[in-house]
């Protein structure tokens, strides 16, 4: 496909999507104001989508342009549910990059941002999306996008070696000794070089003197 210019998105609350790109492919055409055309001119995610699913557009363009309000509005469960839509209808389409692209760093954004979420669910989230950008990247190696989404590989290693360090934490406070040991062994095996790993090992020394 042919280069598509990058820009940087600076939006101060979604910080952890600086990277995030513009569409792709030419300057988007004057065409007359519509239902789905207010919904985006607007910013409006909710609208948009609702146009979308009622069966107001399938064109492949739309669906990014959808699919990008709801990811600059933050709402990263539409961005990824119409970024989906697209892979499947259009699998082929030569911008599917840049719909997978979408579709991970809104399944990244609503990852990062702060929640009770349990640690369990936390890790299986995390390493779920770890591997959907490892097949990004291993799949789609010229894609203008790869070195934005390598860096978050990093992040997404920091969060789930911190929730596995909660689950030690966790049994430690419930007085679980062996297992306290046992997860925090866990992470200085599996997650070496990370803040967790030098928490857990900290742990571990606190366990030998108890």
């Amino acid at each position: 496909m042919p280069a598509i210019p990058l820009r940087l998105l600076l939006l101060a609350p979604l910080l952890w999507l600086v990277g995030c790109a513009t569409l792709p492919g030419e300057p988007r055409p004057s065409v007359p104001a519509d239902g789905l055309e207010q919904a985006l001119r607007a910013g409006d995610c909710r609208g948009a989508y609702d146009l979308w699913e009622a069966g107001a557009t399938d064109a492949p363009r739309r669906l990014l342009e959808v699919g990008q309000t709801c990811l600059q509005g933050g709402d990263f469960t539409r961005a990824r549910r119409v970024s989906a839509g697209f892979l499947e209808r259009h699998p082929e389409h030569p911008d599917a990059d840049y719909a997978a692209y979408l579709h991970a760093l809104a399944g990244f954004g609503a990852w990062s941002r702060p929640s009770v979420t349990e640690p369990e669910a936390r890790i299986g989230e995390g390493r779920r999306l770890f591997r959907e950008i490892t097949v990004y990247l291993r799949e789609r190696p010229l894609s203008e996008y790869v070195e934005n989404l390598a860096p978050r590989l990093v992040r997404l290693r920091e969060g789930i070696a911190d929730a596995e360090f909660a689950l030690a934490r966790r049994e430690h406070r419930r007085g679980d000794r062996p297992l306290a040991r046992a997860r925090a062994e866990y992470v200085v095996q599996y997650y070496p070089r990370t803040q967790a790993a030098a928490d857990a090992a900290q742990l571990l020394m606190q366990l030998a003197d108890e």
